[in-house]
């Protein structure tokens, strides 16, 4: 049978095996010489194997070929690892906008101006030759931009959360979600209702999060400058039909965020259980959801502690690639493989607060809830997973206090950004942490034979240090491997910015208005 096999022509071989995921390739390389020299000279074998290392899916619309999009992998790999952009520019922001209001994703930075009449962006380029140049959406005079979320390569999507006026009734107002298409500035054509109202409230500027994925809308309205303590409310529309699929409100405080975990399964934190739900999304808007399909809890605190706030982000949404799905990238980073990141705020009565930074995989909590779920019954619901039953060997805790956490958007793929929080007075690196296996195994192995200061992995269990002692029962301990490097360089930004091909660093003014924004492009 081997000499059968070694028979084969060489074309035959490679189309059979083109067919094995990238670890299996690298198996295959112990068969014989002949097959390795195989594998090791066919551009299509490489590329699949590094798409798979680097946990990426592949563009089969690219225009690039396939050495093309195997060259542009490694690179962009390599320039993360070392921390070496390919070019950095700098961009002019000569009407100073406000910074609350903001989207960076896919390649597009979206900011709005102080009297928020305008919602500008700017498409980021991925040479330094192209000149780079604002444009503007108007989003009407008498409405004022609450948030924003995108699904530019998707849907040519910009979902809007507006105020405005409320004709009928004085001192309220109109909550409004609005939608726009990127491409021409104008009402998305697909979008069956172009503003479907969700609430009216008299709160000038209530907290939203939401996150769009394909047909999808997935949003939370919180009230935190409320004197009376109103409801929250979380939903999910159908964004083309504008049909509600759930619509659920919550006491004050208890679902600040949202985020998918799969094509139908909604992750919502639950403030007042210390506890992320999971929650079915129903396929129409008649399908009963009364309650979570299950739940996992944080480690337990201790008294006089307590989660004032929790946001939550996975980029990319978990939306599997169609062959209908229009973006110019040779590949995109898998959303089975990504991290989902939760950014949680502490206080106790013993210190101000504590914040923390839990990472996690988003297949890992697929797995959980596929582990457990058949094992639980109705009444088991109320009692979530606890965390030392899921979370240890699957999460990593990090201290966040002194460093910049007042944007979200610092995660892409496997990685997140970080930067101190004095670094506006102080100038210091910048550190990209990241939590791909194989990542982390390659740079312990070039670790070992060449130290470098700037470059780290850990892949040991850790406690929580710092005031953890303050907030939790017991010590806390997690395990999930990472890897990460600092930049040699030090940066006196407010914050930094994430996508999956590059940097922002963002300098603000003390009226929070944008001063200038440099982008550092990794590929």
């Amino acid at each position: 049978m081997p000499n059968l096999f070694h028979a084969l022509p060489t074309e035959i071989l490679i189309r059979a095996l083109s067919f094995l995921p990238g670890v299996d390739l690298e198996s295959c390389k112990f068969i014989s010489r002949n097959v390795r020299d195989i594998i090791d000279n066919s551009a299509l074998l490489r590329y699949i194997i590094a798409t798979d290392l680097a946990r990426v899916e592949d563009n089969p619309h690219s225009n690039l070929s396939i050495s093309e999009k195997y060259t542009t992998l490694v690179q962009r790999e390599l320039s993360w690892r070392r921390f070496q952009p390919d070019f950095v520019q700098s961009i002019d922001v000569d009407y100073h906008p406000m910074s609350e209001v903001y989207d960076f994703t896919d390649g597009v930075y979206f900011i709005v101006p102080f009297n928020r009449p305008w919602l500008h962006y700017l498409g980021l380029s991925t040479v330094s030759s192209r000149a780079l140049a604002w444009s503007h959406i108007q989003i009407g005079s008498h409405h004022t931009m609450i948030d924003m979320a995108t699904a530019i390569y998707e849907n040519d999507l910009i979902a809007i959360v507006t105020r405005s006026p409320n004709p009928d009734l004085r001192r309220m107002f109109r909550l409004e979600l609005n939608f726009w298409s990127f491409r021409t500035g104008n009402i998305h054509p697909l979008a069956s209702q172009p503003t479907i109202l969700i609430e009216l409230t008299s709160l000038l500027y209530p907290s939203t999060s939401f996150e769009i994925m394909g047909d999808l809308l997935a949003l939370t309205v919180t009230h935190h400058d409320s004197e009376v303590k109103l409801d929250d409310l979380v939903s999910v529309w159908n964004w083309k039909t504008g049909t509600p699929l759930i619509r659920v409100n919550a006491p004050y405080k208890t679902h600040p965020s949202v985020t998918f975990l799969t094509e139908d399964i909604l992750l919502v934190p639950n403030n007042a259980q210390d506890t992320f739900e999971f929650w079915r999304i129903p396929s129409s808007s008649g399908d009963d959801m009364s309650n979570p399909i299950h739940a996992i809890a944080l480690p337990p605190l201790t008294i006089g502690a307590w989660i004032s706030s929790v946001s939550c982000r996975g980029e990319p949404t978990p939306l599997r690639l169609s062959p209908s799905l229009n973006f110019d990238r040779p590949f995109r980073t898998s959303p089975q493989q990504n991290i989902i990141i939760f950014y949680i705020c502490t206080e106790s009565v013993f210190i101000d607060s504590f914040s923390l930074t839990l990472v996690v995989h988003r297949h890992s909590l697929v797995d959980l809830i596929n582990k457990h779920l058949p094992q639980v019954s109705p009444e088991d619901i109320q009692q979530p997973l606890p965390w030392e039953s899921w979370g240890p060997s699957i999460a990593r805790w990090f201290v966040s206090n002194g460093t910049s956490t007042r944007w979200i958007t610092r995660s892409a793929g496997q990685r997140f950004v970080s930067i101190p929080s004095a670094a506006a007075q102080s100038p210091c690196p910048i550190t990209v942490y990241d939590f791909n296996p194989c990542n982390v195994a390659k740079m312990k192995n070039y670790l070992e034979n060449r130290p470098n200061p700037n470059m780290f992995y850990n892949d040991r269990e850790e406690e929580l240090g710092g005031d953890a002692v303050y907030i939790f029962e017991t010590p806390v301990r997690s395990a999930l491997p990472y890897c990460g490097t600092r930049s040699e360089r030090a940066y006196d930004y407010d914050g930094v910015l994430m996508d999956e091909e590059r940097l922002l660093g963002i300098k603000i003014g003390p009226f929070n208005e944008v001063l200038s924004v440099d982008v550092m492009h990794f590929g």
